[in-house]
């Protein structure tokens, strides 16, 4: 008997600093990330600057970018970028090189009768804590206005998209949807996306509130994200059909506040290259 697996891509433009997904799509296996940071774009602002993981560097995609008035950092791999590899190799902080579009992409604008300029790029060489060197391309050319200290840090704000990622598919269960239909798994995608971020926007302003809490303890602290998660879709359908929305609100914000865990700071584990669980008891579901 033949089976059909039924594979998909998600894809988000998710901004790291409030922890908020911008945009998030949910498309067939066969559409590449490339096509959905491009559909991306339509969301990002004059100014913004979008990072990037290293699978997604293109001359296409950076002109793009550019062309909405917004600039880029993102990673790019050493092996196959020469320009990352030489600068590596030559033990310099950065330098200025431009990128060309490879011979696909130039039979792509002749045949559109699309004439494009080379782009001059900043190549910044970064030196992780357990000694690997990583090279970040970037269309921040200033290096008075950014100095090349500031990148390391810019760029591990990145790692927020990942835990969004996990999030989503452990603490929110993404892909245990409550229906086969089409639209009951858009339904559960969106609900999901949706619960995120208002419990994102909630605990945005919360900081101060914590500090004085437990201005006497050991550590900083943060809320408990799988418990203000399952608060906030447990009360998801009152906020659209209750009258009193502020009192349902402060009562969220009430349960976010006592349910606080501590930030353990410079904490770091080796990778387990082992194959793992699909989900694993670490990450609490809802």
């Amino acid at each position: 008997m033949n089976k059909t697996i039924v594979l998909a891509r998600i894809s988000k433009a998710y901004d790291v600093l409030n922890k908020v997904s911008i945009d998030a799509k949910l498309v067939n296996l066969k559409i590449g990330e490339h096509a959905l940071a491009n559909e991306h774009l339509e969301f990002c602002s004059k100014g913004d600057l979008i990072l990037l993981d290293r699978g997604y560097p293109s001359f296409d995609l950076f002109k793009n970018i550019l062309a909405k008035d917004c600039h880029f950092c993102a990673r790019v791999a050493i092996s196959t970028w020469n320009v990352a590899k030489e600068l590596v190799e030559s033990g310099k902080k950065e330098i200025i090189a431009e990128i060309k579009p490879g011979k696909n992409l130039k039979r792509k604008y002749m045949n559109q009768n699309v004439v494009v300029e080379p782009i001059k790029c900043r190549f910044v060489c970064v030196t992780l804590s357990s000694g690997e060197k990583e090279v970040l391309i970037t269309s921040l050319l200033d290096n008075e206005q950014y100095k090349h200290t500031v990148f390391k840090k810019l760029y591990q704000l990145r790692w927020d998209i990942e835990e969004s990622y996990k999030k989503d598919k452990h603490r929110l269960q993404l892909e245990n949807f409550s229906g086969k239909t089409i639209i009951a798994i858009y339904q559960d995608f969106y609900a999901n996306i949706l619960i995120g971020n208002i419990t994102s926007i909630l605990s945005s302003s919360l900081e101060d509130q914590i500090d004085r809490k437990t201005n006497k303890t050991k550590y900083k602290y943060q809320i408990n994200i799988t418990t203000s998660l399952a608060k906030v879709k447990e009360t998801l359908a009152m906020l659209f059909t209750k009258s009193n929305i502020i009192k349902i609100l402060d009562k969220l914000i009430q349960l976010f506040l006592s349910n606080l865990l501590p930030i353990r700071p410079n904490r770091s584990f080796e990778r387990n290259k082992q194959k793992k669980r699909r989900y694993h008891r670490t990450y609490l579901p809802l």
